[in-house]
């Protein structure tokens, strides 16, 4: 890990959105839709490349729209953002106030008020008010009912599968972003492995790697850190808790943390004190079958092949002692579980690998009475290949 190309590469923001917004608009052709209306925190940062506060709060506050006439998405966030504009994004020209103040939109729960009539004045505006226009999946219902009154010429139609094809491959600013993310998301879980020891609670562990991921210019972790020490009937999915770590415990340390709107997500596990010979089998097959699958990442391969040779491995060399279930990784961008997944036929859409895809793999186990051990790396195929993202070594 280079810790100097945190700052080596510089990411062209306005070119990152020029490369979005072109995937965004071939996708809109390829459906006949004349507008995309966005709403939610990810497709905003997609689409825009701007932030927001990342919390409930604001996950609805952001809005834009896309037609074909106009190079970049007309904006319609909460509140001014003209001044922050003026001097990161100045190619942003068409910006429209959405209130804060007497309307039920940016409440909780929300409701439709006054930015319905913003919104609808807006696609009047750019004159695709009797066109297809595609809905960010995320909008709330309750939205979509008034705009379509207000909007009684339009075709309102999702917009998930044209935005999930658009995010599937990742463009070299992207990549640049998604770098950075892997660094800091590593400088972060080293330092919570450090922190491992017998005493500790699992929320103290993940305090360190969350700070670490602050200290060193993550934006947000992907989730509140999973620590998870010792034997559990099931993921530790409720985040970690005062559970104190045992001598003898495995603990799995699993998070990752955005940048520029970016995640990275990735995972090891240790052994407090010195692992027997069930736990060192196990690992050796968890790590063997997570290189299996590293091996076979390149252009052309499926993602269920992917899971096929990794499980097929771990069987294979844990005498079928252990096997994994549908799931062993995900894809990831500005969003977190994104497309291609990577799991076992039938439980997923299959994807035939592509450059420019990134995604983890995570194969992992559980040792009875000991805990889990899961593995996990990030990757982006190349077009020979496959990148490893992190590279945090591997021992008990």
């Amino acid at each position: 890990m280079n810790y100097a190309d945190l700052q080596a590469e510089q990411i062209d923001w306005k070119r990152l959105v020029e490369l979005n917004v072109e995937r965004v608009k071939g996708e809109m052709q390829k459906e006949g839709v004349q507008a995309l209306f966005v709403s939610t925190y990810d497709n905003w940062r997609y689409l825009t490349g701007l932030p927001v506060h990342f919390c409930l709060g604001m996950f609805l506050t952001n809005l834009s729209i896309l037609t074909h006439d106009i190079d970049f998405p007309t904006l319609l966030p909460l509140g001014d953002m003209s001044a922050f504009l003026d001097t990161v994004a100045p190619w942003f020209k068409d910006i429209r106030l959405l209130p804060f103040e007497g309307t039920r939109e940016a409440r909780q729960p929300l409701g439709a008020g006054l930015w319905m009539e913003i919104i609808a004045n807006t696609f009047k505006d750019l004159k695709v008010d009797s066109g297809k226009i595609a809905f960010d999946p995320g909008t709330p219902f309750c939205w979509k009912d008034e705009l379509a009154r207000k909007l009684p010429q339009a075709e309102i139609v999702d917009a998930g599968n044209l935005l999930r094809r658009a995010r599937l491959i990742k463009n070299e600013e992207e990549q640049k972003a998604i770098r950075k993310a892997c660094i800091i998301g590593e400088i972060g879980i080293q330092a919570g492995l450090a922190a491992v020891e017998a005493g500790k609670t699992e929320a103290e562990v993940a305090a360190v790697v969350e700070y670490h991921f602050r200290a060193h210019g993550g934006e947000t972790p992907l989730a509140t850190p999973f620590v998870i020490a010792g034997d559990y009937p099931s993921l530790g999915l409720l985040g970690p808790t005062h559970k104190v770590i045992r001598q003898g415990n495995l603990v799995r340390v699993d998070s990752g943390c955005s940048y520029g709107g970016y995640f990275s997500d990735f995972s090891r596990s240790v052994s407090v004190g010195k692992p027997d010979d069930e736990v060192k089998r196990a690992y050796e097959a968890v790590y063997e079958g997570l290189m299996a699958g590293v091996a076979a990442a390149k252009p052309g391969v499926t993602n269920t092949e992917l899971h096929r040779v990794i499980n097929g491995t771990i069987k294979k060399l844990s005498n079928n002692r252990y096997e994994l279930g549908w799931f062993v990784g995900h894809g990831l961008g500005v969003g977190i579980h994104e497309d291609p997944m990577i799991g076992a036929a039938g439980t997923i859409e299959e994807f035939v690998m592509q450059p420019g895809m990134y995604f983890c793999m995570e194969p992992a186990v559980v040792v009875k009475g000991k805990g889990m051990i899961g593995l996990e790396d990030d990757y982006l195929i190349t077009e020979d290949g496959v990148e490893v993202l992190t590279h945090t070594e591997f021992h008990l």
